[in-house]
């Protein structure tokens, strides 16, 4: 049999069995044409148009199949569940996945290894179908078939995105995770306001591999803590925190180019000289709604030795509940200084600890290092807690992180429940509003929150005018309010823990942080006024730009630009509000 002969038989039954999943199959009903077509809407394509999309894109059409469907009859197998089960909290089984995510929520037990073996397993909020994209013209391809059907349409590079952004009931998915070029260049000469080395990302290359690639050039990129994030999905388009942000800045801040391809399917290199205005709404402005990142150019840095501190104590060292509590308010007094000599720092605090897992200090000078731990130290020891800050010197960034972030993101689930708020400098440098904000993080703690909180300053001018919230540049800390999602427990225990986040958690720690606005990576789905929270005061320009190039909204994701003009009705049918 000729293969590709054999691989449309493959498909086609690939196609079959993914209709005929639970939740899939609905009875058939005309479509409002203000709406999104559905599965078993009267105008859902058929399957003769499936395959001649599939035709299309070489065969890179995935009928899907959730990742927990061996957890439950008549595919369950044990051994491979087991498994499934011990990592489904992390980023490995979701990242391999054309559909899966990490966000609980959205998830909605659809298909878990975690219900029982006899509960169907159902394709729920996943996309139904999926491009497993290599090209430019696979994108081109997904977008005119969403828009020529009125399918929904969703981005899925590595299923991090804890608001639900990658996923759509009854959508197509482009599933960009295995863009994976790296190209590094020593000179930059396209306009001329930049000549220095810079790399080109494909959207799918996540921070593990660009870790390894710029250690051996010794080079510093622009990344994130966890590796299995990529650079190209919401990370820089949301404005990027890093190690070395109070260095060089936010990632959105050191882009040189976009390769997109836009909602309208013209494949676009964008810059702050072309195309400037969508140049602009990228670089911060949030991911999956102006259009599709193919790659990204961005400046790097010469890595050099660096220095790597961590510290920790408890409420038992402080002596008592409220002397922990008062010197957290102490810690946090010595933080201005610290980034300002470069450190970027990150921290965990429960009712009850508090760990400094890394304090990232870009040199070895030891008159910095000094400047940066010495006043941790003699303003801690004042409050009566001694101090045992742990600290190492390390050839290169690589070699720091695999001392200090590394074993800390490995054991941390990444699937929870969770808010966020940027912390305001003058809230940390006024006592009594910073005492507010420590009563704030204890009152959040006690209702059996953890705060994951980084440490920085992102307030130097970026060489380019870019959409990045206006408050990162007066925020002193970036705060995730956060606890792991219990997929043993009770499904009713885990919402009440997010009604509970909503209602009374955050609203307090915002209270403390008037007008601070969130990082919109880390942050709540249900977060009220999110347009003036994630995007502040660029929001009205954002708007613009959206409807500039995407006229008929074809891209949605949850709290996006422009997503108000969509309601997900009760059955996860996408329809114009």
């Amino acid at each position: 049999m000729a293969p590709c002969i054999h691989l449309l038989l493959v498909w086609t039954t690939l196609l079959q069995s993914v209709l005929a999943l639970p939740g899939v199959v609905y009875a058939p009903v005309a479509s409002n044409a203000t709406c999104r077509v559905m599965p078993g809407d009267l105008n859902w394509p058929r399957k003769y148009e499936w395959t001649q999309l599939n035709s299309s894109v070489n065969g890179r059409l995935i009928a899907t199949t959730p990742e927990a469907f061996v957890c439950h009859d008549p595919s369950f197998d044990a051994e491979t569940c087991d498994t499934l089960k011990s990592t489904w909290s992390f980023a490995n089984p979701h990242l391999t996945s054309p559909i899966d995510i990490l966000a609980p929520y959205f998830q909605n037990q659809s298909c878990d290894p975690y219900t029982p073996r006899d509960t169907p397993c159902f394709i729920g909020n996943y996309a139904p179908f999926s491009i497993n994209v290599s090209s430019v013209s696979d994108i081109q391809a997904g977008l005119s078939f969403a828009r020529d059907k009125n399918i929904r349409l969703v981005l899925k590079n590595t299923g991090h995105d804890i608001l639900g952004k990658s996923t759509g009931k009854g959508a197509l998915s482009l599933w960009l995770h295995n863009l994976k070029n790296i190209e590094f260049f020593d000179s930059y000469t396209r306009g001329g306001r930049y000549t220095g080395p810079y790399v080109r990302l494909g959207a799918g290359v996540i921070f593990e591999e660009i870790f390894s690639a710029a250690d051996a050039r010794k080079l510093r990129v622009l990344t994130g803590s966890c590796p299995t994030v990529s650079a190209g999905g919401g990370f820089a388009t949301g404005g990027g925190h890093s190690a070395f942000t109070s260095v060089y800045g936010l990632a959105a801040d050191n882009i040189l180019e976009w390769e997109v391809v836009t909602p309208e399917g013209d494949h676009l290199v964008v810059t702050p000289d072309d195309h400037a205005d969508l140049y602009w709404a990228l670089s911060g402005g949030g991911p999956g709604t102006f259009a599709v990142v193919v790659s990204l150019t961005m400046r790097v840095y010469q890595d050099a030795p660096m220095t790597g501190a961590m510290l920790s104590y408890d409420n038992n060292t402080a002596g008592s509940n409220d002397k922990f509590w008062d010197s957290i308010t102490t810690f946090h007094s010595t933080l201005s200084s610290a980034v300002d000599a470069g450190a970027t720092i990150y921290y965990a605090l429960t009712a009850t600890s508090m760990t400094v897992f890394n304090i990232a200090i870009p040199t070895v000078n030891a008159s910095v290092v000094s400047k940066i731990l010495d006043p941790m130290r003699s303003n801690l020891a004042a409050s009566g807690i001694p101090l045992n800050i742990t600290s190492s010197v390390h050839s290169g960034f690589l070699d720091m992180y695999n001392t200090y972030l590394r074993p800390t993101v490995a054991v941390t689930p990444e699937a929870q429940v969770a808010g966020g708020r940027l912390i305001p400098r003058p809230i940390i440098e006024d006592q009594k509003a910073s005492e507010e904000l420590t009563s704030a993080f204890r009152e959040a703690t006690e209702a059996g929150f953890n705060l994951i909180c980084t440490v920085l300053s992102a307030n130097k001018k970026p060489p380019y005018d870019n959409s990045v919230l206006p408050a990162w540049r007066s925020a002193l800390m970036t705060c995730l309010v956060q606890v792991p999602w219990d997929f043993e427990g009770p499904w009713s225990e885990m919402l009440e823990k997010q009604d509970v986040l909503t209602r009374s958690v955050m609203p307090q720690i915002e209270a403390a942080t008037p007008n601070a606005g969130a990082y919109l990576n880390e942050a709540s789905f249900l977060q009220s006024d999110w347009q003036q929270v994630f995007y502040g005061s660029n929001y009205p320009r954002l708007s613009a730009i959206k409807a500039k190039y995407d006229p008929d909204s074809l891209l949605y994701a949850t709290t996006a630009v422009g997503s108000e003009s969509w309601i997900s009705n009760q059955d996860g049918r996408l329809c114009r509000g």
